[in-house]
């Protein structure tokens, strides 16, 4: 499963906290930054799993991520200052500060299958 992303640094931010926010839902991403923002790449994804559970809201994920389903790759934003704080929170790709927005370009169907929720 390989995941990529990109996050716009504004103006009046400071791009460590950007790369931060990054690093605290995917902390083994590849980063680099550039004046305009950071990309990053991962193939791990388990934090951003233990986050979703720990929040309570896999449905969310799911429903989110299957919604924008193509072949085996999908697509989401995520709210980069809740991101800073170790925290999941979706969005809609047009927030002000701008979002993380992460690209999984293969194993997207694998990816749902492990957040989708177990029937106990």
């Amino acid at each position: 499963m390989l995941l990529e992303g990109i996050c716009p640094i504004g103006s009046t931010e400071d791009p460590e906290k950007v790369r931060q926010s990054i690093l605290n839902i995917f902390p083994q991403s590849e980063i680099e930054t550039r004046k305009d923002g950071v990309t990053f790449n991962t193939s791990d994804h388990s934090m951003f799993i233990d986050i979703l559970r720990e929040q309570q809201i896999r449905d969310t994920a799911v429903m989110l991520m299957e919604g924008r389903l193509k072949e085996d790759s999908t697509r989401f934003f995520l709210n980069k200052q809740a991101a800073f704080m170790g925290r999941v929170n979706f969005t809609d790709g047009d927030s002000t500060l701008g979002d993380i927005e992460v690209k999984v370009l293969e194993g997207g169907h694998e990816l749902i299958e492990e957040i989708r929720p177990r029937p106990e």
